[in-house]
């Protein structure tokens, strides 16, 4: 799946199944989760339901959305680290609700990062984005149907930054591996001769992590894994390579799967280790 290919219409409903076709990944149970396309363009799916535990304000052109952790004082890390970086380095935020006993999950538009303020609830710290409606999206909802549920959005120009990934030189990476996890060593079928594997960065490309876009710097994942290293759950012994994940016992332990011609940067797997694994 390619974003400029993707069709979402603001109002409609989606299923776990719509989604998963329309996406080309399923959902994970998170309220924020980070993805990516055919292209290694990193976007970010919003989900939050009336039904849920946040407690989440959704009316209005802008409103509050609670960060991700149930339990404890919420942290800077995972999905929470993502969003609160889309205020400089904006990306794309695809927003769900879902009402009361809904089935489905209403898409409510893309949505840009207003701010981000960490405030007491039930004597926890969690984080509340201030999030944008962005105007162009909204627009296309049938304002009859929704205006008893959300209030007409305010006007507001931004500007978008993209990062310009070398797309030539993942792809030849993943052609080296032929589309197989270095983590767990599987290959994803795309199509009947056809794999299909992730780029990801070690140290994260754009502000504030600035890290390189070259091979030493990348591995090529299958999407779960690529999401763990993402949520920080996975790191990596950057002397003799050796997998630490934090709840995966199949690979916890396991040497990571290096082609001898791919040499990667054993200061950005301990950069990874340092400032992105959380547990």
């Amino acid at each position: 799946m390619k974003l400029a290919a993707l069709d979402l219409t603001p109002g409609d409903a989606y299923d776990a199944s719509d989604l998963r076709d329309l996406f080309d990944r399923g959902m994970t149970g998170r309220g924020i989760e980070i993805c990516y396309d055919a292209d290694e363009q990193r976007y970010l799916r919003l989900f939050s339901a009336d039904t849920g535990p946040y407690d989440d304000d959704v009316t209005g052109g802008q409103f509050h959305y609670v960060g991700e952790g149930q339990t404890g004082d919420q942290t800077l890390t995972a999905g929470n680290r993502y969003l609160a970086d889309a205020r400089s380095n904006p990306l794309p935020i695809f927003f769900f609700h879902r009402r009361g006993d809904a089935s489905g999950w209403e898409y409510q538009g893309r949505v840009d990062v207003v701010s981000v303020d960490p405030v007491e609830s039930d004597g926890r710290r969690v984080y509340r984005f201030t999030l944008q409606r962005r105007t162009e999206t909204r627009e296309r909802i049938d304002r009859a149907e929704a205006a008893s549920d959300l209030d007409a959005p305010e006007r507001v120009e931004t500007t978008r930054a993209r990062v310009v990934r070398n797309s030539a030189m993942i792809r030849r990476l993943k052609e080296r591996y032929d589309a197989t996890c270095q983590v767990c060593r599987a290959r994803r079928r795309q199509g009947p001769t056809s794999g299909y594997a992730e780029g990801h960065h070690l140290r994260p490309l754009g502000r504030p992590h600035d890290g390189p876009d070259v091979a030493e710097n990348v591995l090529v994942l299958c999407p779960n894994h690529h999401a763990d290293f993402d949520y920080g759950t996975v790191a990596v012994d950057p002397d003799t390579h050796v997998i630490a994940h934090a709840y995966d016992a199949d690979v916890d332990g396991r040497e990571l799967f290096v082609h001898e011609d791919h040499e990667l940067d054993a200061a950005a797997l301990d950069y990874h280790n340092r400032e992105i694994a959380d547990f």
